[in-house]
């Protein structure tokens, strides 16, 4: 780890007659990049194995495409912040931000299982013959319920999110409560 770090650091050294400026939003712009060369190098790989093989874990893997980009890109940005060349309070609030993009990347990850989770519960079910109603009865549960627990996650990353910041902390745990208060009653 050592190594990889003092290679960036010679790198940097490299560049010091830009301002702090550049050198930032170059770091950042490079750690962007990588993290969508990544994605669609991974996203190719994958697909092409699952294709054939597992149709529908390839179509759950097709859902997941902006949220498996979201992750990769907090990672490489939080991964590149130590090599910004920030002061301490810039460099605070770009780690603040991303850890409220990685609170937002749960809520999402969380919506997105509750969603597969769903469907995969429901194809089980068929509407297209004549006699539907139990399965219509299923999908309509199962909606309802679906748009229940979405909406309580929302309100938790809502919630957490918030909790980030001391000035309305207060807010948060608010949302925390009316969550739980909520999900008594559903």
């Amino acid at each position: 780890m050592n190594s990889i770090h003092d290679a960036t650091s010679t790198i940097l050294d490299w560049f010091a007659w830009l301002p702090d400026w550049a050198i930032t939003a170059s770091v950042l712009v490079l750690a962007v990049i990588i993290a969508f060369a990544l994605h669609r190098l991974v996203r190719r790989l994958v697909r092409n194995l699952l294709a054939k093989r597992a149709p529908v874990a390839a179509s759950i893997f097709g859902r997941l495409r902006g949220l498996t980009l979201l992750a990769l890109l907090v990672l490489a940005i939080f991964a590149a912040i130590p090599l910004t060349r920030v002061g301490h309070d810039s460099a605070v609030a770009m780690a603040r931000v991303m850890a409220i993009a990685l609170i937002c990347l749960i809520g999402w990850a969380m919506i997105a299982g509750l969603n597969i989770a769903a469907d995969l519960y429901l194809l089980r079910f068929r509407i297209d013959i004549e006699d539907n109603l139990l399965a219509r009865k299923h999908i309509t549960q199962v909606r309802v319920l679906l748009r229940t627990l979405d909406a309580l996650v929302i309100l938790f990353t809502i919630g957490a999110a918030l909790m980030t910041f001391d000035a309305v902390r207060q807010y948060g745990v608010s949302l925390f409560a009316s969550a739980g208060v909520a999900g008594i009653v559903a």
